[in-house]
């Protein structure tokens, strides 16, 4: 993406970049105006019907009504339909209310809306002032990562026993993948019979994986909003990546056209109420920024009770953690996903399904039921115990395993 840099630019390099970006986003030449017009017009993005563009240096007091004002009657004198003011200051809120107020044709562009429209158009706008565009965040050293890895399984497995004095890390390789936080904003008007009936305006932010190309959850949101963040400098092929594709921009314009649809009754004939639907499209949607999240995903090999496992997970570098795989949990027994409890057999380390767990009727220790023993009962029944108190009670009537 090509950069352009705002911070300490004149008048004139200011005009310069409006060209550029302008150009860029209407993908149309632009052409300066006579000398003695220079006052009213910077230049003209030409088209159908031109477009009148006034480039104004930041001032000490906001640009105001009476600006809007004279800029609108040389666009009637010169039979111009639209108009822009763009700056590097900012606008009062008088002035906005009174184009809003009055349908005037003229957009008010200050340097935030210049800059998103200057993403759209493939062009970066920087300032010296501007904060980093990407984040990564710490990784756990495989102690942490362990610790928090025994608090996990402890949450999900029942177990006789104390798991994190059976678990053990065997390799774990890490790597960043990224997501993107892209803040938007939306802005739509809908008409019936040449009335405003709806205006919709709203901002929000969405995260949205690189590689899976998917909206993440408030979850996830909630979890890497608040952990601790680095600023990070992407290089290579992760720095080509900082700029979103296609993809990523449909999926974000899909869910923002979603999310701002409204249906908004209105009286037609006969004074019947229908609801008249209300979605914006793209234009009227803006992405306001896109900062680069590069999460460690962590591909880790340990040992529970003498069973070797793998987990993939994104980190956080605090003990919450996503696990990406597996994304649900089968019976080692019968290898069918379970639905239920998951019982982990304290002896051979297998995980298993309560139809194939077997407790202990001594001592109450897990096991599957592969690893445990059965006392033989009357009318075919069958009582579970382990090997260990087997030994206590000689005697018994052992079905086997």
């Amino acid at each position: 993406m090509k950069s352009l840099y705002t911070e300490g630019i004149d008048h004139e390099g200011f005009v310069k970049i409006c060209e550029e970006v302008l150009s860029a986003f209407y993908k149309a030449k632009t052409k300066r105006p006579y000398l003695y017009e220079n006052e009213n017009t910077d230049f003209l993005i030409l088209g159908k019907d031109h477009i009148s563009v006034l480039c104004l240096p930041p001032s000490k007091a906001p640009i105001g009504k009476p600006a809007i004002e004279k800029f609108y009657q040389e666009m009637k004198k010169r039979k111009l339909k639209e108009g822009i003011i763009a700056t590097t200051g900012n606008f009062a809120s008088t002035a906005q209310k009174y184009v809003e107020d009055n349908s005037i044709p003229i957009t008010l562009m200050d340097l935030e809306k210049l800059t998103s429209i200057a993403f759209k158009a493939g062009i970066k706008l920087v300032s010296s002032k501007e904060e980093p565009e990407a984040f990564t965040i710490m990784k756990n050293s495989d102690r942490e990562f362990r610790e928090h890895l025994s608090k996990k399984l402890k949450n999900i497995f029942l177990c006789s026993e104390d798991i994190s004095l059976h678990l053990s890390i065997v390799s774990r390789d890490i790597s960043l993948v990224l997501f993107y936080k892209i803040d938007y904003s939306v802005k739509a008007e809908f008409e019936s019979s040449k009335k405003i009936i709806h205006k919709e305006k709203g901002e929000g932010t969405y995260y949205i994986s690189e590689k899976d190309v998917r909206i993440m959850d408030d979850h996830f949101i909630e979890v890497y909003n608040m952990v601790p963040k680095m600023a990070y400098d992407p290089k290579g092929k992760e720095a080509d990546l900082m700029k979103p594709g296609k993809k990523i921009l449909d999926l974000l314009y899909d869910q923002v056209i979603e999310k701002h649809t409204k249906y908004v009754p209105i009286k037609g004939k006969d004074d019947n109420i229908t609801n008249k639907k209300c979605a914006p499209s793209k234009k009227d949607v803006t992405v306001q920024k896109v900062t680069g999240l590069f999460i460690p995903l962590s591909d880790t090999e340990y040992e529970l009770f003498g069973r070797t496992r793998n987990i993939r997970s994104l980190e956080t570098g605090t003990e919450n953690f996503f696990v990406l795989e597996p994304k649900w949990l089968t019976c080692d027994v019968c290898d069918k996903k379970i639905a239920g409890d998951i019982f982990l057999c304290k002896m051979c380390g297998k995980l298993a399904d309560d139809r194939h767990t077997a407790i202990c009727s001594r001592c109450n220790t897990i096991l599957c039921t592969g690893c445990s023993l059965f006392v033989s009962k009357l009318l075919g029944k069958n009582e579970p115990i382990c090997p260990s108190c087997a030994k206590k009670e000689p005697g018994l009537k052992i079905k086997g395993s």
